[in-house]
């Protein structure tokens, strides 16, 4: 076994730095107020100012696709996977602002600690909580899995270090971090390990920079040697058609994905969302954009790699060798990381607050609560770990397949459930279930369904059609329901007083 202590090293530093954080989250969190421990271990408490909001969300939308995956399909694609990346810079902006105030404020009203809380008091309905729970715990958890075996399998590629010692280090220091240090803690490290990403990103160009010579004879050298990459279509077929396919899958779905979304519970006012707005396209430019592009230059470090994914770890072992080279691994592992606690967290409240509290022990105290979701959180990433060690095979498809079946799931009565009165149980559990037939139908065994464009565009479609039919051809939502969310707070009052026995 060769180890290249030289790029290891700073790795291990890395850990060490977010073990520290989560350690100092997890007595955080232990010294919450009784009555208030489920609130900061799924939410943090709603205190997070801007710029933990900006990085824990783009940090968590920005997973191991966004670094390796992403700057893969910009090597073998060219510019016009870089065009594609262009929709996922509004990333934070369209989830906090599509959103925005309305959610929070209810959040905070209605008490609302996890992702389908909102579904549960929204549609007060057993069968909306569970579909919706089954389906964060089935893809999240085949989102987990993927993150960590197409990392490891990279940072091995590099590192040397066995593969099996990788999936163990990652997910056990994520599953600690995360049950122990709850929100908190994987805000925080949300945060730094985002700082790690933007910063990395930008020494990586200088870097490049200094390696291949400016902008300018790049541009030349690589419209002389790969003019198909350099046009469109170019190597990914990049058409209007799939052009508004991947803008709905980076652009609006991401708002949809529990683990972004549930972010906009969290925030502290409405300034904390409006400077996230303003200052989030720019960071996760960087990030998309950025890492796209140099995917696209690795070709002219390279331009024979057998696995497209070692685009970024190649340019980096070129231009940046070395203990610096190291440190700069810690953005894609730090990409993997982030994600995963976010999910980690949504799954652990679906098990525990989705089905076991509202299926088995509606009396759970909040202490017995947030203990029982360390334990769980525990429990999940072991269990994912486990199945990360003999991974499945077509990581990529596995990824595409969870985020397009969140969307085709939970877009429609997520949104139509927070701006339309009209909208009912039976529209939500339509609009999921059809939403969500529709997209693996089409996605598998009839790929007509998709009209020319990727099926879970077609399937929202379908989804909309469903949730506004069956919702005006049944009876309206019960008038407490629409108390709680569009009422006053003088009717929201009454209303509780009238429920008072």
């Amino acid at each position: 076994m060769n180890i290249n202590y030289a790029q290891l090293i700073p790795i291990i530093v890395y850990l060490l730095l977010i073990a520290g954080i989560g350690i100092w989250a997890a007595l955080d969190q232990k010294r919450s107020a009784t009555g208030k421990k489920t609130e900061n271990y799924y939410v943090g408490g709603r205190r997070l100012g801007p710029f933990v909001l900006i990085f824990t969300i783009l940090a968590s939308a920005a997973s191991a696709g966004t670094f390796i995956g992403g700057p893969g399909l910009g090597y073998q694609s060219g510019l016009g996977w870089v065009l594609m990346g262009l929709f996922q810079t509004p990333t934070a902006f369209l989830t906090v602002g599509l959103l925005g105030k309305k959610y929070a404020i209810l959040a905070r009203k209605l008490h609302l600690y996890t992702y389908t809380d909102f579904f549960k008091e929204r549609y007060n309905s057993k069968i909306v909580v569970g579909i919706a729970a089954a389906g964060i715990i089935i893809f999240l958890t085949a989102y987990m899995v993927a993150q960590y075996a197409g990392g490891s399998h990279i940072l091995h590629s590099v590192t040397g270090v066995p593969y099996s010692t990788l999936v163990w280090i990652f997910a056990g220091i994520v599953a600690l971090y995360t049950a122990f240090g709850g929100f908190m803690g994987a805000s925080i490290n949300d945060t730094a390990q985002g700082v790690i990403m933007f910063v990395g990103s930008i020494v990586l160009w200088f870097g490049v920079f200094a390696y291949l010579g400016t902008p300018t004879p790049m541009d030349h050298k690589f419209a002389l040697n790969f003019p198909d990459l350099v046009t469109l279509p170019g190597g990914i077929d990049a058409t209007p058609v799939n052009f508004l396919s991947y803008s709905v899958i980076f652009g609006l779905m991401i708002v949809a994905m529990p683990h972004t979304a549930v972010r906009a519970m969290s925030y502290r006012n409405s300034q904390t969302a409006h400077r996230a707005m303003v200052w989030s396209p720019v960071v996760m430019a960087v990030f998309s954009l950025g890492f796209a592009i140099m995917g696209v230059v690795a070709r002219l470090v390279d331009s024979h790699l057998s696995n497209p994914d070692l685009a970024i770890p190649t340019l980096i072992e070129k231009s940046l060798s070395g203990p610096i080279g190291g440190a700069l691994f810690a953005a894609p592992l730090a990409a993997i990381m982030s994600t995963v606690s976010s999910m980690l967290l949504i799954v652990s409240g679906a098990v525990v607050r989705d089905i076991y509290n509202n299926f088995i022990n509606k009396n759970l105290a909040d202490s017995r609560r947030a203990g029982l979701s360390m334990v769980v959180s525990l429990v999940i990433g072991f269990v994912v770990l486990l199945i990360a060690l003999k991974p499945p095979p077509a990581l990529e498809l596995i990824v595409i397949f969870a985020i397009s079946g969140l969307g085709a799931t939970f877009f429609v009565p997520l949104l139509g459930g927070l701006y339309w009165p009209r909208g009912n149980r039976p529209g939500a559990i339509s609009a999921m279930i059809g939403g969500l037939v529709w997209y693996i139908v089409g996605q598998q065994w009839v790929p007509a369904l998709g009209l020319g464009f990727m099926p879970v565009v077609t399937a929202v479609v379908f989804a909309i059609i469903l949730y506004v039919g069956v919702s005006l051809l049944t009876p309206p939502p019960p008038r407490e329901v629409l108390v709680k969310f569009w009422g006053t707070n003088r009717e929201i009052q009454k209303l509780e007083l009238d429920r008072t026995p």
